[in-house]
Formats: structure tokens, C-alpha cells, sequence
């Protein structure tokens, strides 16, 4: 398996606990959804598994590597290296052109910048955007700017692909359209999405839901 949690808890201050001994295997090229109602620890698992949060106990295993035991300083690499994020408003930098974006993890890894430019645009033509390079945001459509966040997300060639709520500003075709680039993706790459989600349409383009209430997977 890429990805395991065992007895994940998540509690907070005032005795509010978001994750009561969650446990979940995903195999290496699977798309996955995870829903549930607001309120039900989706987006608190979705931040453990990308390492943005930490488990009050309980451990997350990315491929073969027990990540809640690693310390701060070395988090910030990990995500870089093994992990791609894709969030609902796409996070772009405003003032920087598509291109720029998808580039930006890259600077962070030290790639020369020649080498960044050629693997962001490789990156973007595998999304359909090859002619979009030098656009800024705001002269894309909403299903434009969530491809280049995708590119993004996928340019540091990344074990797993963690998305939150990834079609939720768009409307039913665009969402078509993304989910069906993400399930080519995925084929080509064999690489694995997890995907965070109230969309019944992206629920049935998974391979698989995990179904959330009350911060338990519900029996499948």
C-alpha cells in the first residue's frame, strides 16, 4: 500500500475531538474519494495524511515512510518530494503567469531555472494548457485555473495527490472535464489521488468512497 493510517485521533482544545481511530489503506494508483457530511473529520484527515497536521496518536505510513514520526524540520521536504496538493479555490499566485505557478515548487527544490521552466511546461501541456503558458489567473476560466492547479500539484512527480473539494467552484461539466484528466493522469502516471469531496458526481468517478460521520470511516 502507498498510503496507511492505523488508530489516527485528532482531539483539540476544549474537548473537541475531530477523528476517533481512523484507519484507511490506499494501493498505489488508486483515485479515492472521502466523504461525508461538514462536521465529519474529512478535511482534518485529508491535513494528517499531507502532513500539514499531526495526529494526537495514532501513525500514517507514505510509501513505506512513518511520517507522523518525522521530525518538524524535515516535514516541509517530505511534502515538497512525496506529496501534491490540490485545494478548491486552486490557491494560484494572482501576479504570476500559469507558468510561474506551476514552477514554484520547483524553486523550492532548487532546480535550476531552465530545468523548472521545461518540467512546468511538460506539466501544463499534459493538462491541455501548452497554449496558456504565459496567461496570468485572471484571464483564465475557474476550469482553466484548477488544471494549472494540477499541474502544480503534479510537477514534482509526487507519490500522492491530496485534493480538497477540488470541483467544488466549478459547474457539472468543467468537473466532468477535470475528473476525467485526473482518472488520464493517473493511468499515465500510476500515481495516487485522495480525494476530499460533498460531490456525489466525483464520488463515482473514484475508484472507491471512504464514507466519514462523526470522525469514523463508516463500514464500506
Amino acid at each position: 500500500m502507498l498510503l496507511t493510517a492505523q488508530g489516527l485521533t485528532k482531539q483539540y482544545p476544549l474537548g473537541v475531538t475531530a477523528l476517533r481511530g481512523v484507519d484507511l489503506a490506499v494501493g498505489k494508483g488508486e483515485i479515492v474519494a472521502i466523504m461525508g457530511r461538514s462536521g465529519s473529520g474529512k478535511s482534518t484527515l485529508l491535513h494528517i495524511l499531507g502532513c500539514l497536521d499531526r495526529p494526537t496518536t495514532g501513525s500514517v505510513h507514505i510509501d513505506g515512510v512513518d511520517v507522523s514520526r518525522l521530525p518538524d524540520r524535515t516535514l516541509p521536504s517530505l511534502r515538497l518530494r512525496k506529496l501534491g496538493f490540490v485545494f478548491q479555490a486552486g490557491n494560484l499566485v494572482p501576479t504570476l503567469t500559469a507558468l510561474e505557478n506551476v514552477c514554484l515548487p520547483l524553486h523550492y527544490l532548487r532546480l535550476r531555472a531552465h530545468e523548472a521552466a521545461r518540467k512546468a511546461r511538460a506539466a501544463l501541456e499534459a493538462v491541455g494548457l501548452g497554449d496558456r503558458l504565459q496567461h496570468l489567473p485572471l484571464q483564465l476560466s475557474g476550469g482553466q485555473q484548477q488544471r494549472v492547479a494540477v499541474a502544480r500539484a503534479l510537477v514534482n512527480d509526487p507519490a500522492l495527490v491530496l485534493a480538497d473539494e477540488p470541483t467544488g467552484a466549478l459547474d457539472s461539466q468543467t468537473a466532468r472535464e477535470l475528473l476525467a484528466l485526473m482518472r488520464c493522469l493517473c493511468a499515465e502516471r500510476r500515481q495516487t489521488f485522495v480525494v476530499v469531496t460533498h460531490d456525489p458526481l466525483v464520488g463515482n468517478a473514484c475508484d472507491r468512497v471512504i464514507t466519514m460521520a462523526d470522525g469514523r470511516v463508516l463500514p464500506a
